[in-house]
């Protein structure tokens, strides 16, 4: 039963795990809406946007997104459809 699980379920390569320094807290996509580690991500940072409401000039001015391909679709203006 061991061998049958270390087969199916191998270790990720150690590329893919955190290094030192790298932020682990969830972040949600601007695009699509999931969750995911900020290290697994772009993260985008835009000095001309605005400040919100609040005053809150950091958060404001960063876009966080799964990979980047939903980075561009942001930019290009396209919405997501999540079952097309």
């Amino acid at each position: 039963m061991w061998a049958f699980y270390k087969f199916m379920y191998p270790r990720p390569p150690k590329s893919m795990m955190p290094k030192e320094g790298d932020v682990t807290t969830p972040r949600q996509c601007n695009f699509c809406g999931n969750s995911l580690a900020e290290y697994r991500g772009v993260l985008e940072t835009k000095p001309s946007l605005a400040t919100t409401s609040g005053g809150n000039t950091e958060s404001a001015q960063e876009l966080f997104f799964c990979n980047y391909e939903h980075q561009a679709d942001f930019h290009a203006g396209r919405t997501y459809k999540p079952y097309a």
